[in-house]
């Protein structure tokens, strides 16, 4: 049996919940319509870039829904810079390197690092650091053997523009006789440039084939001085020649014993410098 609380009845009760229902759609509609406010949100945009400001409500509503896909898909909300109105990616335009004038350009080169400051076109200065990677180049590792049984063990090193920086040679062959054998070692150096700063070649020769050296032969080469060392030992005496900037040539000839000079049998100056070979 249906029965009414005193003072109400069931038709007010739905007519209330009616109402709240009603109000509570009326909040909703209020507050989506405010959501997508495209004149405020435009006012508030062109604060930010002008450039929206220009734009009439028909064309500004276009670019909003453009840039909400464009974060959707994940390429972020771009400010009308990476993507145009319909959504295709603008081709970038690389920033042109400044040209140093060379009144202004300073170069400073510490270990492996330079350093070059100078200031662009509109005066602003700018520092460029990079590794010096010169010693850092190709190394190349080569061993010939002839047919006559000489072997040549070659190592070359070049820098990162192909300059040649290290050569480095070791030569095992017999004497023209047949009788005895030779080890020639050659090394040379050279800047960044690739041009020869020193040389050096040491020959040690085993004339009768019994495992000792009877002669040794050193030459060093500075060529950044100009100037020039030879030094023979063999058969108990040691010659030395020399050659300075200017080109001046002296020779210099001891006896030694065991390797050292003994003070005796002294030559003059000029004496004969025995052959290299």
């Amino acid at each position: 049996m249906a029965f009414n609380l005193p003072g109400k009845s069931m038709t007010s009760g739905t007519s209330s919940h009616s109402s709240a229902l009603k109000m509570r759609s009326e909040q909703n509609a209020s507050a989506l319509k405010k959501k997508t406010d495209y004149e405020a949100m435009q006012k508030a945009s062109t604060k930010n870039d002008a450039r929206y400001g220009n734009m009439s409500a028909t064309d500004y509503k276009t670019e909003v829904d453009r840039q909400v896909a464009s974060n959707k898909a994940g390429k972020g909300y771009d400010a009308m810079g990476v993507y145009d109105s319909k959504g295709s990616k603008k081709a970038s335009t690389p920033t042109p390197t400044p040209v140093p004038p060379k009144s202004t350009r300073k170069v400073e080169v510490k270990g492996r690092k330079t350093t070059t400051t100078f200031a662009d076109e509109a005066g602003v200065t700018v520092t460029q650091k990079k590794k010096n990677l010169l010693n850092k180049g190709t190394t190349t590792r080569k061993v010939s053997v002839m047919a006559d049984g000489t072997t040549k063990s070659s190592k070359f090193k070049k820098d990162a523009d192909g300059d040649d920086r290290m050569k480095k040679t070791t030569t095992t062959a017999s004497t023209s006789d047949g009788k005895g054998t030779y080890v020639k070692k050659s090394k040379s150096k050279y800047d960044k440039d690739g041009v020869m700063k020193k040389a050096k070649t040491v020959v040690k020769t085993d004339k009768d084939g019994d495992g000792k050296v009877d002669r040794k032969y050193k030459l060093k080469t500075n060529a950044k001085k100009g100037t020039e060392k030879t030094v023979v030992k063999e058969g108990g005496r040691r010659t030395v020649r020399k050659t300075d900037k200017e080109g001046n040539t002296t020779t210099k000839s001891r006896r030694t014993l065991k390797g050292f000079f003994t003070g005796k049998g002294k030559e003059k100056k000029n004496a004969r410098m025995p052959d290299p070979s």
